[in-house]
């Protein structure tokens, strides 16, 4: 076993008290940076204390090495620190917390097990959840309960869901993102993709003739990764807007792809102000005279932005979308149309499916846990109000 430091035997010893003074901060709602440095300000106070008492005890203070250590877990405190060492476990995919006290950890090989708990009360996780919607995200997010549902990108870029009041117990799921340096060759290696279906996909990204392509599947399937993917395959000189919930995809981050803008919709503040859609950042990058238009995840009245964009030169344009087989995606876009500002009719929604959408790639999660892409159709036309389709690669 490790021996304690005296830096991380200070934090334990101090813990229960900075904890007390954060959720204290927390409920009079000051702002997250002067949180942030009136806890720190706490745990200067706490490190000199003890300084103090150790020169007047004739012992040894806490070197520069312990004290760094000390504030680093302070600052874990304040950002969720206990979920740190779950985050960094390369074999977690999920992690499933049910209440503060229940942690379950589905892992990339299939299997589910128990994990720590991460704080002390519901009180204590709703604050650091709370904590973390505030300052870990691209933009600052509220977790209340006049907003207890909370969709969230953290800074190590995993993706975190959270309920609360609305639930019986405050309940998080966190989306751990495994493979940001993804190529459709590591997707061979891992058996998502075969050979013959490389081909027909890097023709289909790259120029001259790029085509207008959705992946689909369900929840977990890997639409993420297959779509980061296929962008890995888009020329260095392209510019590419890509519009999402939740910043995912990272491709200039990543170093997938430089000249990436990434746009990111925004929640209403506390007084019903300042939201900003899907759709409303569809419309704005239609205006920023990009190459490609990249939507993270249809599932609304943006769907009409996206085929707009396809449809005006932006060839080579791709999204996500959740649905159960490549045909059942079509009938996912008729129905978010219908959600359009826009209001437009069933046929004229369908008739620009068929002249604007080229492939729809269909992913799935098989029950040992590997991902493959299962079906490659393409959209052939328009015949007696359905968009005809051709199954290129079929299960």
């Amino acid at each position: 076993m490790a021996e304690t430091t005296q830096g991380l035997a200070l934090f334990q010893e101090s813990h229960a008290r900075l904890l007390q003074q954060f959720l204290e901060l927390e409920r009079q709602q000051l702002p997250p940076d002067v949180i942030d440095r009136q806890l720190m300000d706490i745990a200067e106070g706490i490190v000199r204390d003890h300084n103090t008492a150790a020169l007047i005890a004739g012992e040894l203070r806490l070197t520069d090495e312990e004290e760094r250590e000390f504030r680093s877990n302070v600052r874990g405190l304040m950002g969720g620190g206990a979920l740190m060492p779950l985050l960094e476990r390369e074999d977690v995919e999920n992690i499933h917390i049910l209440g503060h006290d229940r942690v379950i950890l589905s892992l990339a090989n299939g299997d589910r097990i128990p994990g720590p708990a991460l704080a002390g009360s519901e009180e204590e996780l709703v604050m650091m959840i709370r904590h973390l919607a505030a300052t870990a995200g691209h933009t600052s997010r509220r977790f209340d309960t006049a907003a207890p549902i909370l969709d969230l990108r953290l800074a190590s870029g995993h993706r975190l869901f959270a309920v609360t009041a609305v639930a019986e117990r405050t309940s998080i799921v966190i989306r751990r993102h495994r493979m940001l340096q993804s190529s459709l060759e590591r997707l061979e290696k891992s058996g998502t993709v075969t050979a013959p279906m490389i081909e027909v996909l890097r023709a289909a990204v790259r120029p001259p003739n790029p085509a207008n392509m959705l992946v689909v599947g369900g929840t977990g399937a890997g639409k993420t990764t297959l779509l980061r993917s296929l962008l890995s395959e888009v020329p260095q000189s392209e510019l590419i807007v890509t519009i999402e919930d939740t910043l995912e995809l990272h491709l200039r981050s990543s170093g997938l792809h430089e000249r990436t803008l990434a746009l990111e919709t925004r929640t209403a503040n506390t007084e019903g102000l300042g939201e900003i859609s899907m759709y409303d950042l569809c419309r704005a990058a239609l205006r920023m005279s990009p190459d490609r238009v990249i939507v993270g995840e249809v599932r609304g009245g943006e769907v009409m932005q996206l085929l707009q964009a396809m449809g005006i030169g932006n060839d080579g344009s791709l999204g996500t979308i959740h649905a159960g087989s490549t045909r059942a995606a079509i009938n996912k876009m008729l129905i978010y149309a219908q959600r359009s500002p826009d209001s437009p009719t069933p046929d004229s929604v369908l008739r620009e499916i068929s002249e604007v959408l080229h492939l729809l790639v269909y992913i799935k999660k098989l029950p040992d846990g590997r991902r493959a892409v299962t079906s490659i159709r393409e959209v052939v036309g328009y015949e007696e109000g359905r968009v005809e389709t051709s199954e290129v690669f079929a299960p």
